[in-house]
This record gives C-alpha cells, sequence and structure tokens, in this order.
C-alpha cells in the first residue's frame, strides 16, 4: 500500500510543508515523515531526510520502531475489543487470567492496567531473565501474574514502559485467543490497508529506518542519589536490569530478533501515513473504515490518572503525563491541538493522535531522536501550529 502513496500536501495545508522541511534546518533531522487526515482524507503525506544507520535517503515506504507510540496502537486494539464487547474494562484482570491474582492483585481492573495505574511498571527483579525476555514471553508473563505491585493499586501513577504491554497482551490473550499483535492486523491494519506491525515479518526488515540517539536513551538509568526503599530508587533498579531500547545494528540477528519480537508496549513498526490513518478513523470513517464507536471512544479518553498520586516517569514524555484507557491525555509534554487531543507519544520523539475538535489525524516518526522533554518535542510544536493555521 505505501509504495503507492504520492507525497504531497492538499491546497490549503502548504504551510504543513513548509514547516516539515524547516525542521530540517531547525532543530535538525535525519529521516522524518509526517502524515495528517483531516475529516478522514488524508491531507498531508511528506517523507524526507537519511537513513543514517544504512546510507540511503528516506524511502517512501520506509518504516519505523515508534517505541511507546506503540502503547496508543495497543490502545485502539484494547478500545476496539471493549467495543465488541470482548473485554471489559472494569472487570478485574483475574477473571480473564486467574493467575493474576496473586501477591493481592484480585482487585486489579483491564482499566489499571491500561492506566498506568496497576503499580506493575516493571518486571519483579531478579527473575534472572534477559534482553528481550524481560519484555515478552511466557517466562515474564508468570513471573509478573506472581508479583506484589509496588503500590496500591488504581491509587498512584507510575508510567509502565514495557509491562503495559506486557501485561494487557496476556489479558487479550486470555479473552479473546489472539495476540495484540494478531488483533493490530485484523482489527487496524488490514481493514484501513496500512502499514502497521507488531512483530514485522521478515521479509519487510529491509524497509525498516533504524533510530539513532542524538544524546542519551532515557533507557539508561540515571544514577541520581535516591532515597533507599523509594520508588526512584527501585526504579533505577529494574532499569539496570532491563535490556536497551534498540538492538545493536550492527548485529544483524540481534536486530532481526527486535524487528519480529511481538512487544506491544513498545515494539510496533509503522509509518506516519498508518498512525495519522487509525488515530482518523478512532473520529470517523477513513475510506468507509470506522474502528471504534463514539461510544466507547469516549470511555477510552476518559480521564483516569487526574485524581491519583503522580509518582516520578520514567522517560517517554513529562512528569505530568495524563492517561485514559491506554491513551495519553493532552498536557504540556503531550499538547497536542488542543484540551481533545488523545494518542501517544514514543521515546525519541514520535507521536500520533487524534483530536475530535479539529477533526484530526496526526502522525510523525523520525529517526534522529531527542529526549522528549516536560513541554514536549519542539518538532512537534513547528508541524502542530503549522495544520492548525491551515484549518
Amino acid at each position: 500500500m505505501a509504495a503507492s502513496a504520492t507525497a504531497g500536501v492538499s491546497e490549503g495545508f502548504g504551510a504543513v510543508a513548509a514547516a516539515f522541511h524547516r525542521n530540517f534546518v531547525e532543530p535538525g533531522e535525519d529521516a522524518a515523515a509526517v502524515a495528517v487526515f483531516h475529516r478522514g482524507v488524508r491531507v498531508v503525506d511528506l517523507w524526507d531526510g537519511t537513513d543514517v544507520v544504512n546510507g540511503r535517503p528516506m524511502p517512501e515506504d520506509g518504516l519505523m520502531m515508534v517505541a511507546s507510540a506503540s502503547k496508543g496502537i495497543t490502545a485502539t486494539v484494547l478500545a476496539a475489543l471493549v467495543d465488541r464487547g470482548a473485554i471489559d474494562p472494569i472487570a478485574p484482570v483475574a477473571s480473564y487470567w486467574p493467575e493474576f491474582a496473586a501477591g493481592g492483585k484480585e482487585h486489579i481492573t483491564v482499566a489499571m492496567l491500561a492506566s498506568h495505574t496497576a503499580g506493575l511498571p516493571y518486571p519483579p527483579l531478579g527473575t534472572g531473565l534477559q534482553g528481550l525476555d524481560l519484555h515478552r514471553g511466557e517466562a515474564v508473563t508468570a513471573a509478573l501474574a506472581g508479583a506484589e505491585p509496588l503500590w496500591e493499586p488504581g491509587t498512584a501513577m507510575a508510567y509502565h514502559p514495557v509491562t503495559y504491554g506486557t501485561l494487557l497482551d496476556e489479558v487479550v490473550r486470555r479473552a479473546t485467543g489472539s495476540s495484540i499483535a494478531t488483533h493490530v492486523r485484523a482489527l487496524i491494519a488490514e481493514p484501513l490497508n496500512i502499514d502497521m506491525w507488531i512483530g514485522l515479518p521478515d521479509a519487510l526488515h529491509g524497509r525498516v529506518v533504524p533510530g539513532r540517539w542524538e544524546g542519551i536513551s532515557p533507557m539508561v538509568p540515571v544514577e541520581d542519589p535516591a532515597e533507599p526503599g523509594s520508588y526512584a530508587a527501585q526504579r533505577q533498579a529494574f532499569m539496570r536490569e532491563n535490556p536497551p531500547m534498540d538492538p545493536d545494528f550492527s548485529d544483524a540477528d540481534e536486530v532481526r530478533a527486535h524487528y519480529s519480537a511481538e512487544r506491544p508496549g513498545i515494539g510496533a513498526i509503522t509509518d506516519a501515513r498508518a498512525l495519522a490513518s487509525m488515530y482518523a478513523a478512532l473520529l470517523g470513517p477513513v475510506d468507509g473504515v470506522r474502528l471504534v464507536s463514539d461510544e466507547t471512544m469516549r470511555l477510552a479518553t476518559e480521564p483516569r490518572t487526574d485524581d491519583v498520586e503522580t509518582l516520578i516517569e520514567s522517560g517517554t514524555a513529562g512528569p505530568d503525563i495524563r492517561f485514559g484507557l491506554g491513551y495519553q491525555l493532552t498536557s504540556p509534554s503531550m499538547p497536542g491541538f488542543g484540551p481533545a487531543s488523545f494518542g501517544h507519544t514514543g521515546a525519541g520523539g514520535r507521536l500520533g493522535i487524534a483530536d475530535a475538535e479539529y477533526e484530526i489525524g496526526f502522525g510523525y516518526i523520525c529517526s534522529r531522536m531527542r529526549n522528549i522533554g516536560p513541554h514536549g518535542d519542539m518538532r512537534w510544536k513547528t508541524l502542530i501550529d503549522a495544520v492548525r493555521d491551515c484549518l
């Protein structure tokens, strides 16, 4: 599908193209792409720059691993399954996954997993698991089922970088018999005819444009002094066990393993036009396809973390992050178009959002990765301001 797309902008959206190309000058880009849908119609589809790792221009059909922007895709699968009656977000997780009730977790709901309030931000320490086995597979799933939460579930929020996907994947498997990765294809990608995978087929690995950190990855633990026993100290210990976010791109086997792994929290591989299409189809039909009903979207974007304590966040956005049923809601670090925006950021600067007020679906990917910071990525602001000015 992607290879037949035509770069360009619709009449009245030329300012977005100017903003996109301005980002290559200040603050600078390597490879990047942006897409915008307005009222269900694609009005911006641009890609440019250089795949520095592979030494080639940004391909027209280039894909990127979008880090935690994957969580917005997983949130869409969850919303679609809620819409179909396959999952009840206020039901206890243990009603689908009985083993999960261990360790005092019998009252944790699916919504708590999705809103990062379950108290399981990392696998328990000392499992002996390494690398990708800490992100997916039966062993880490069993370890999480037996773990005790770090706080009373529902009373505090701390971002669950990877366990968000691991935990929800097991709920979805138990409830439906299929993984989130399978549902991404069946419920989102195939109906919309877009390029989106969690667990990329081997034949498509050559289309991936790797990310390159301009500074230090937020997944590298910061060893600031932390009070013993505090959440900050616990997080540092978890981060030391966690594998790097990205593979060693000089190791073909490691790259292949990362691209193929089903990691619904951080491992989606897609492009800007697919993200924009998905978010547009949450607001209304795109080529006749509507993914989720208005009623369920109201439920999915209802604030679920505004009235609980926020513990220090862990790298993707800022300390003010807010959540609905898996979607990030607007905040200084995810400003979006306005108060109605929802979606998800991804480490390094990836972004997918929807805004019902402006009737926009927006997707942006980049290979030059930066820490997002408490006010969002400046590249987003340039693009979003331009889109808003065109409406």
